[in-house]
């Protein structure tokens, strides 16, 4: 029964997801989540209580399949191969493109609604500590020497959303698969790390 439920509201999350990147949050409605999740809207509200809290669930969702990826024993990897991993990760088939336009219509909720305002903080709080606890791990294994480390979280999850950003509009300058790249090279030279760690020629 258990297992029942949890795929019940693994379709649903899909769904709103989905409809979500085709329509926007704007154009999210019950009643056509509920149909691609082949469920009524009844059960729909019953296991999320609003539209307001499905949609915040699916967000969140988003998030913790990117934070899933990233579990493959990555913790016992070097600093360097950790940061690797943690742009690389971002623009992977199931956590790119989609996700990236997600959070862009959060950004734009978020200016008028307290709640999604709240909820993008605390995500983006929770990637700025995994940032931050990967320049640590390099800091104290000695390929990392920057001074500043609150300030390179800062920067480099800005350029992170900034390329996002122009990759998700198609500017032909940013394509999604030059984004690794263009941010490691960014943070070698911000975080003081030789770039042949991070896969980059010098």
């Amino acid at each position: 029964m258990a297992a029942e439920v949890d795929s019940r509201r693994r379709r649903i999350i899909d769904a709103t997801l989905d409809v979500i990147r085709d329509h926007g949050l704007a154009g999210a409605r019950t009643l056509e989540i509920a149909r691609r999740a082949g469920v009524s809207t009844g059960l729909v509200l019953y296991h999320f209580g609003t539209l307001d809290g499905l949609v915040a669930a699916a967000m969140e969702e988003s998030e913790d399949r990117y934070y899933r990826s990233l579990e493959d024993g990555s913790t016992d990897r070097p600093a360097p191969e950790r940061l690797c991993l943690l742009v690389e990760r971002s623009g992977a088939p199931d956590t790119g493109i989609g996700a990236w336009i997600l959070w862009m219509e959060f950004w734009v909720r978020a200016l008028r609604d307290p709640a999604t305002a709240a909820l993008c903080a605390a995500l983006e709080a929770r990637w700025r500590a995994l940032l931050r606890s990967v320049i640590d791990q390099g800091i104290s294994e000695g390929c990392f020497t920057t001074v500043a480390p609150a300030d390179a979280v800062v920067r480099l999850s800005a350029l992170l959303d900034g390329l996002s950003v122009a990759a998700t509009f198609g500017d032909r300058e940013v394509p999604v698969a030059s984004i690794p790249r263009l941010w490691l090279e960014a943070a070698a030279r911000e975080l003081g790390c030789d770039p042949v760690l991070l896969g980059l020629s010098r």
